[in-house]
């Protein structure tokens, strides 16, 4: 195989191609899609490792945790119980997950507790300790809410409007050259590639709600204590709104492979190849995270392979990012690389 040579001035001038800057600004989305209330720099930067590695990871939070709940969300499974009634008498039992996506549970709330209590009008005691669980949850809540939620800077929410900017350009730039002139120097299907991004920037630059401490360390020994919905319209509207987060994190990104390889010339120097495998490894992981949430971590065998598994590729995810940003202008790296399936130097000069 034939050897590379790369001058340090051939490496900063592909450096200031357009394609290393699109990629240098999807680096931002993804760190608004992976954003952890963590206190360990470390245990951040996996968190968007994993973001990284599997898009539905960050899309699930985005698009199915509401505003009053994200502080609820990053709690684990053993602050909450749940709230039965057997036989006209309250029951109170440790759930094996967390109440979100298909296991959703409702939070007891003082605004709430009426359909509950209409349940055991002859129960005084089980009312009455009803309302004592909806003032507890109030008032863990409100204290989580006061230490770990912050409204984002006007300076933030611009920021990311400006993230949106470039995604959306580039969007917009790489449908265009589908009917436009070969153009050898630009490749703007990356930001289209990480559109999975949108939704998390949208959610930081309206809704502007951050949180900046870990609600377990706030929560400690307190517990939340919830009920099972008894809505079946508003449980079946959850159960496809994650049934669609899955979806979309699956297909949306192949958009980016079929524009590469439709964009003349045909094939685009084996980059719809590239972002093939890219896209691959996101459907596999979006899988795997989809199934993992189905099952909710009752096997902590399968619960830390998963973790470990999306924080591996994470990092194979973020060394193809950069060796894409290398190549995607240097059509003889391509050649040298990957075969003479990949020449096109008849249309576009090495």
């Amino acid at each position: 195989m034939a050897t590379i040579e790369v001058p340090v001035s051939k490496v900063i001038n592909t450096s200031l191609n357009p394609v290393p800057q699109y990629i240098l600004s999807i680096i931002p989305a993804v760190l608004t899609a992976g954003a952890a209330p963590k206190t360990n720099f470390i245990d951040k930067l996996i968190r968007v490792a994993q973001c990284l590695s599997c898009p539905f990871i960050g899309l699930f939070y985005t698009c199915n945790v509401k505003n009053d709940e994200i502080t609820t969300y990053w709690l684990r499974k053993c602050h909450f119980m749940e709230v039965k009634i057997e036989l006209k008498e309250l029951v109170k039992t440790q759930i094996p997950y967390k109440p979100v996506g298909h296991h959703a549970m409702t939070i007891i709330r003082p605004g709430n507790i009426a359909k509950f209590i209409e349940q055991t009008e002859s129960n005084k005691f089980v009312r009455e300790t009803f309302k004592e669980l909806a003032e507890s949850n109030k008032t863990v809540l409100e204290i989580l809410e006061e230490e770990c939620v912050a409204n984002a800077s006007v300076l933030e929410r611009l920021s990311s409007l400006t993230l949106a900017y470039y995604i959306l350009i580039g969007i917009i730039s790489g449908i265009m050259r589908l009917i436009g002139p070969i153009i050898c120097e630009d490749w703007p299907y990356i930001p289209l590639a990480f559109c999975w991004t949108l939704p998390a920037i949208y959610r930081r630059s309206v809704h502007g709600r951050l949180l900046v401490k870990d609600p377990e360390m706030k929560l400690k020994n307190n517990k939340i204590y919830v009920i099972k919905n008894d809505d079946n319209d508003n449980e079946l509207q959850t159960h496809i709104r994650v049934v669609l987060t899955a979806l979309a994190s699956i297909t949306v990104p192949w958009i980016s492979v079929f524009l590469a390889y439709l964009t003349p010339p045909i094939g685009f120097y084996c980059r719809s190849k590239y972002l093939a495998v890219l896209c691959s490894i996101w459907s596999l992981n979006n899988l795997v995270a989809y199934i993992h949430h189905w099952v909710e971590e009752k096997n902590k065998t399968f619960d830390h392979i998963v973790h470990i598994w999306f924080t591996v590729f994470g990092v194979i995810v973020a060394m193809l990012l950069f060796v894409l940003a290398l190549l995607i202008s240097e059509t003889s790296w391509w050649v040298s690389l990957f075969g003479q399936s990949c020449d096109v130097s008849g249309i576009c000069p090495v």
